[in-house]
């Protein structure tokens, strides 16, 4: 083995300094830190380097070489010599990796424990050992990742805020569900128009409640975060909330006390817990029928051995599914998918209540007037479903989709008058728009008796009664007009601040032109009105509004993974932060303001 070679003070004159790596001196240049091997320590080696790599410093002095050394020394280098660029991109790396750990939803020991390692095993077959080397530098450790996770969390919030202090107005949805551990969550999320250009949607914050869950206490938790990040209660255009007595009381709620702090507030009931509410309206008939479907339903799935037996039976059937559907009366299509899925599975169900010898139950599933009421039941749940997936809508284009409050009431409106279509169809003993019954009545020939007929009629006007109930018409008409086309309101139904703002926009036929061409309305009022600012305040100002606490259900669906019994203590605000936030953090500016360090 040939003998180490030694650094010469000399060689500085050369651009060269020395560093020891593994117990051996390695040439570094001072100018572009390169780390050379023990056997360049000769003069040719070090100046061929320095005429080919720098050859504009070849006739510099000794001097200028000996600033750039200080210079080097300045910088924060790795144990190998490389300079801070690498140490950058290893905790770079970090920020990434565990924003994808937050984003999943997953443990943040998974960062060391599963995916370092497969990063280090891919490396060794494909990359080799120095790539690998590169892979051990980044830091994965359980608190590393719970500290990156919160610094990006902080990040997000800032942006957030001061795009939230740019915006006109801005709109709260929130609610509270206890989580694994019977603490108390409250959700926050904002609808805010984001650089006067486009509606955005994000999680403002969510919070412990420590005690409990009155309309006062969230109201001190709104009021203290407000405050804290200085946000104004004049720009609320409004809340929306799930409609429960703490929210929406008219003494001690939550509406009535930001009405306290703004009088001008609109608050809304969750459209969609409101279209839950209405839905509810069965005949006895009816009820009777979907607790025989239940209890089928609960009958063959009561027991993991009838589970099974189901499965094969409909296995050997070549089923198209082979298991049903449990109903939970929380979840809001649980009706209509375990009502179509027991309709899809019935032969199975009949062969598997005739092979289990249960009379009882094979009697009532298979008697003639049980089967119209249950195809009955299978339509109008499905139309339900229907309506129900399209009001779970949003802003935010990963969400499916950008909706307001008037998109809302259209399809609520479209809804009432079908009620009032099968009505009319019905009485005429015409079952078309029920596809399920309409193939019974067809296929089989089963005769509607008038009795069933009255319950289905009595059924569907206490469905529209409710409906109206529920979604009285109370946004004022001349306002909904202005906003959904301005180009024909009558200027005289508009207060007389607007009416000049109303006129001149009429007439303006470039803007008329684009907003006939087909733009939707929060992209009109945001980006092509600006020079008509009171209508375009008034427009902004209801465009802000949600009508669905869909957010706040989704939020608590990601608190579930992510606060689950094998992490039961864990403080979720930070990763409830990164996984249902759609802005991004600047990791590149937190990665600057610290310093890296090695994984531990």
């Amino acid at each position: 083995m040939p003998p180490k070679r030694k650094y010469d003070d000399d060689y500085i004159k050369l651009g060269f300094t020395s560093i020891e790596i593994n117990g051996e001196p390695r040439p570094q240049c001072v100018l572009c830190a390169t780390v050379l091997a023990n056997d360049a320590l000769k003069p040719a080696k070090l100046e061929r380097h320095l005429k080919t790599v720098h050859p504009k410093f070849c006739d510099r002095s000794r001097e200028f070489f000996e600033g750039k050394l200080t210079n080097l020394k300045k910088m924060k280098l790795g144990p190998s010599g490389s300079s801070y660029a690498t140490s950058e991109k290893t905790l770079s790396a970090s920020f990434e990796v565990s924003k994808l750990i937050a984003k999943s939803k997953k443990a943040h020991t998974i960062g060391e424990s599963l995916i370092k390692p497969c990063m280090l095993k891919v490396a060794e077959e494909l990359l080799g050992a120095e790539a690998q080397k590169k892979i051990r530098e980044i830091p994965l450790s359980n608190d590393t990742v719970k500290s990156r996770i919160q610094k990006m969390s902080t990040d997000i919030e800032d942006q957030v805020i001061d795009k939230i202090k740019n915006s006109p107005y801005f709109a709260l949805q929130c609610d509270e569900s206890t989580d694994v551990s019977q603490c108390c969550q409250l959700l926050v999320f904002i609808r805010y128009l984001e650089d006067n250009t486009m509606f955005k949607e994000e999680l403002l914050f969510s919070q412990e409640l420590k005690t409990t869950s009155q309309g006062a206490d969230v109201m001190n938790a709104l009021s203290q975060y407000m405050e804290e990040h200085g946000l104004m209660w004049e720009r609320l255009a409004g809340i929306c909330t799930d409609g429960a007595p703490a929210m929406l009381g008219s003494r001690s709620g939550l509406a009535a006390l930001i009405k306290t702090k703004n009088p001008s507030a609109i608050t809304t009931h969750c459209v969609i817990h409101r279209q839950a509410l209405a839905a509810k309206t069965l005949p006895e008939c009816f009820t009777m029928a979907l607790k025989t479907a239940i209890k089928v339903v609960n009958f063959i799935k009561k027991s993991a051995l009838n589970t099974r037996l189901f499965k094969q039976l409909c296995s050997d059937m070549n089923s198209e599914h082979e298991t049903l559907l449990f109903h939970t009366e929380v979840r809001w299509l649980s009706k209509g998918n375990m009502l179509s899925r027991l309709y899809e599975l019935r032969e199975e169900v009949k062969i598997f209540l005739i092979n289990k010898e249960n009379k009882e139950l094979l009697d009532q599933f298979c008697e003639p007037e049980f089967i119209i009421r249950f195809a009955y039941l299978v339509d109008f749940f499905a139309q339900i479903n229907k309506l129900n997936l399209q009001l779970q809508g949003s802003g935010n284009l990963k969400l499916q989709g950008m909706s307001n409050i008037f998109a809302y009431g259209d399809k609520i409106r479209a809804f009432i008058a079908k009620i009032e279509l099968w009505m009319n169809k019905i009485e005429r003993k015409n079952f078309s728009a029920f596809d399920t019954l309409n193939q019974i009545i067809d296929g089989q020939g089963a005769d509607i008796k008038e009795e069933i007929q009255k319950n289905m009629m009595l059924h569907l006007t206490n469905l529209k009664s409710e409906f109206n109930r529920y979604f009285p018409d109370c946004e004022d008409k001349s306002i909904q007009k202005l906003i959904r086309n301005p180009f024909i309101v009558n200027v005289f139904e508009v207060s007389d601040e607007i009416q000049e703002e109303v006129i001149e926009m009429q007439h303006d036929t470039n803007l008329k032109d684009t907003f006939e061409s087909g733009i939707n309305l929060e992209d009109y009022w945001s980006q092509k009105a600006i020079s008509f600012p009171k209508l375009r305040d008034i427009a902004i100002r209801y465009l802000t509004l949600f009508s669905s606490t869909y957010l706040c259900e989704q939020g608590f669906s990601a608190l579930l993974i992510i606060k689950n019994k094998h992490r039961n203590r864990l403080d979720a605000t930070a990763d409830m932060c990164l996984a249902l936030s759609s802005t991004e953090p600047r990791i590149q500016k937190l990665v600057k303001s610290m310093q890296s360090q090695k994984s531990h």
